[in-house]
């Protein structure tokens, strides 16, 4: 039996992945805080070992998981929305303890390594984006993150370690945070409330979560080059598309008030993953559209 280790194991992926990783037969240490309250996300499985331990305490993963591992799945990273993006003490802090797990999955016998990366690494972008670009990160978040990735393959080239990156750009699903773009805007469009939007000329990307895990698994069975794989569905049009399709699909009478919400200081994002590495080195493509996905977010919740 396989065995993976899952840091960030009941987040939106998280949680997602270890489902399909127990469906395809592997053992999975899945690693939660100790004040977690969210286990009940995780499938009822003999295959699943629970380690409770918080982001500082990584460098002790080698004393809780006592066999060696194949895979080890980085998923934690405190502050990823709102002000705490700008925040450099605890994005450094971030960036120390997933180092520490790295050292620790080492020593536990891990020759893989699938680490979650974002779009803040590249910065603001305007035109379509491949892994080859120069990364030029405008929030805290993105400089740890990108310096987390870079350090992380060099640890790994080091250790004789496969070291993937899955660089996310815009995940949406049924069970994801209400904060969310998708899920705050949808919520309004449900009970036909005003929807306080930016002007939404923004090119973007969505990529339907299951999609995600697909491209996850592939990179973890198949044979492909090391380092960053962008992750999108290629669906790529102005923000302000998307918002009507959920309008229309939603049936919704809401106000829709574009333009009502300032572009943060830190300037417009424009999501553009051009994504035809992953395509070409696993065989991946997204197998779900934005309409279906909005609608199975609708009949999940509503």
């Amino acid at each position: 039996m396989k065995k993976a280790i899952v840091t960030g194991a009941t987040s939106f992926i998280g949680a997602h992945l270890i489902k399909k990783l127990v469906e395809e037969g592997w053992k999975v240490y899945a690693v939660v805080r100790k004040k977690n309250t969210k286990e009940k996300l995780l499938p009822d499985s003999k295959q699943i070992v629970i380690i409770r331990l918080n982001m500082e305490e990584y460098g002790r993963l080698e004393e809780k998981i006592k066999e060696p591992c194949d895979v080890y799945v980085s998923l934690a990273w405190d502050g990823t929305r709102g002000k705490e993006r700008l925040d450099a003490k605890k994005q450094e802090e971030n960036y120390k303890y997933s180092m520490e797990a790295l050292k620790a999955v080492k020593n536990i016998g891990c020759k893989l390594v699938i680490s979650a990366g974002s779009q803040a690494e590249y910065g603001l972008m305007q035109n379509k984006i491949n892994e080859d670009a120069v990364c030029r990160p405008n929030t805290e978040y993105g400089i740890w993150k990108l310096n987390y990735y870079k350090d992380g393959m060099d640890y790994a080239k080091q250790h004789d370690m496969a070291f993937k990156e899955p660089r996310f750009f815009s995940l949406y699903g049924e069970d994801d945070d209400e904060r969310t773009m998708i899920l705050s805007i949808l919520t309004n469009m449900i009970k036909n409330m005003p929807c306080k939007m930016t002007q939404c000329v923004q090119l973007w990307d969505f990529l339907y979560i299951d999609d995600a895990i697909d491209g996850i698994i592939r990179l973890i069975n198949i044979p492909c080059e090391d380092g960053v794989y962008n992750f999108g569905s290629g669906d790529i049009r102005p923000l302000k598309e998307f918002v009507m399709e959920m309008y229309q699909i939603a049936d919704s009478k809401s106000q829709l008030l574009f333009g009502a919400i300032s572009y943060p200081d830190t300037g417009m994002v424009n999501v553009c993953p051009d994504i035809s590495k992953l395509q070409t080195q696993t065989g991946w493509k997204a197998a779900t559209s934005f309409a279906d996905g909005i609608q199975k977010i609708i009949n999940y919740r509503w």
